[in-house]
Order: structure tokens, then sequence, then C-alpha cells
């Protein structure tokens, strides 16, 4: 993996990326406002002389200055906030879900994706989240349960399997990955990852998306996501994907996050030593006829 970061970043960035990789990982946590609001949590941290920085990415999201055992906190057993990488709001933000919606998550659990997009959403309208295994759906039930996001119908079935007769307004793509965006909390990855894992994967990830994409009304937009830096698992999923369905389009995430998340084809890539999170990617494209 070294060699083909060498080759794309270079000697001295691909050093930096290291460094960031190997580096103590960070703890965000994001408001959940159907429970408390940033300014109500912001209080409870000061209360308790937890120190933190407020991101500068999204207003829901809060950074710890220092590791904490916080999911002890009674506050997070009342789902006033949740532990979620700044990275994971990024393609909830590009899906721009609004109150009455239906939504699809075709890979839902057991990430925390599903409770922010019912938070956008005020808990009106319809969330249907797949994921294949009771296990995961458990946890992601468990956590919708503490966050209030009571708008989520929970589908233990394979996305690619999943059919529906009414289509949706938006569609979340957060696809299964090598995962090499997560190093820093994952570190055990670098010593089971190589680029075989990525060549098995990628046809499930393109299959993946063109399932949303078929459950997509026209004028909805659906989000491909994935939090690795690999191109073969992004931009080459989605280039193939506008390829060969026309009646798709790409929409520029920098109309909706900061440009300097934003990649030369309009597309969300972060990496963990420029952007100070999880290495990730988001494409937003809509359907126009």
């Amino acid at each position: 993996m070294v060699k083909r970061w060498v080759a794309r970043y270079g000697k001295d960035e691909t050093e930096k990326l290291l460094m960031a990789n190997n580096s103590k990982p960070s703890m965000a946590l994001r408001v959940n406002n159907l429970v408390s609001s940033k300014e109500e949590l912001i209080i409870l941290l000061n209360s308790v002389d937890l120190k933190f920085t407020e991101s500068k990415l999204f207003d829901e999201f809060i950074r710890l200055n220092n590791l904490t055992n916080i999911a002890d906190w009674e506050y997070f057993q009342k789902g006033y906030f949740t532990i979620q990488d700044e990275s994971t709001g990024i393609p909830v933000k590009l899906l721009d879900a609004q109150p009455g919606m239906r939504v699809l998550d075709l890979c839902a659990a057991p990430r925390g994706k599903t409770a922010f997009i019912a938070d956008e959403m005020k808990n009106e309208g319809e969330i249907i989240a797949l994921d294949r295994f009771e296990s995961r759906l458990k946890i992601l039930q468990k956590n919708l349960s503490r966050l209030k996001a009571s708008i989520v119908k929970a589908v233990a079935i394979d996305g690619l399997e999943y059919n529906d007769e009414e289509l949706f307004d938006r569609v979340l793509v957060d696809a299964p990955c090598s995962g090499l965006g997560t190093l820093t909390k994952k570190p055990d990855l670098k010593w089971k990852k190589d680029l075989g894992d990525i060549r098995k994967i990628v046809n499930m990830q393109y299959e993946l998306l063109k399932k949303g994409a078929s459950n997509l009304k026209v004028g909805g937009v659906i989000v491909y996501s994935t939090c690795t830096t690999e191109p073969e698992e992004n931009i080459e999923i989605v280039k193939k994907f506008l390829a060969e369905h026309k009646n798709f389009k790409l929409v520029d995430a920098s109309t909706v996050v900061s440009g300097n998340l934003v990649d030369e084809n309009g597309c969300v890539q972060t990496l963990p030593h420029v952007h100070n999170i999880d290495g990730s990617f988001a494409a937003k494209i809509q359907r126009v006829e």
C-alpha cells in the first residue's frame, strides 16, 4: 500500500500520511438535536471540565481535546450526543434529506449516519435502513433508540436483494470498503489489507451503487460514500456509473461542503494528514430523468 501512496501522493506527502495514520486517534461528538442542542451540550461539557474544540466543518460536531470514556456519562445514555468522526457527517450533508422525505440507507448498520439523517429530517418522514446481519441491526436499533430517532424502519436484508414499489427521494450508499481511511482508529487494518482485498470488493461496491440508483426518484439524490482513500473504490466507481447511466449527473460537492474538502472531480476526498479527520470519499449524484 505504501508504494501505491508514494506513486499517488509523492514521498513527502506519503510520509505525512503515514505519520497521521500512526498518531493517537481523536474523538469527536455529534450533538443530537432530537434531544438536546449544541449550546446545552457545551454547558454540560464545561460543567464537568471536559476540554473541547468546536468543529471547523459542521456545527453539529465538537472535538474533545483528550480521549475519555465519555460513553459512561449519563448524557450519552440519555442521547444528548453520539461519538462520531466528523468525516461521517459529509455524506449526510451531501444527501440533504429534508423533513417529510423518504430515504433509503442501503448499508446502514451499525454506523451512525442513519441517526444523523433522522436528526437532519427532524424525525419527520421515513428512513428504510438495510443490513444483511440481524446482529448488526440490533446494534443500530439500540443506538437509534438511545438517540430517539423514531422514523427509521430497519430491515434485515442484503441491499442487493431489496426491492420497493415506491421510489425514494434520497438514497445513501455508504458502501463496505477496505477502510484504509480509518487507520488511526483501526491500526490492525494495515496488516490485513492489500491490493487483492480492494479488487475483491469493487464489484460489490459498483452493484450497490447501481441498486441504490434504481430505487431513486427522478430529481432525487444518491450519495455514494466510503471510508477509504483508494481510487478504485471511489472515483473510479463513480465514473463508471456515470458513463453507463446517462440519466444521472454528478453534483459538485463544493456547493454543500467546504471547498478544501473537494477534489478536482467535484467529489469529497479527505485525508488524515490534510484535514485532520478520517480519510473518506463522497459523491453526490442526481437522477435527472
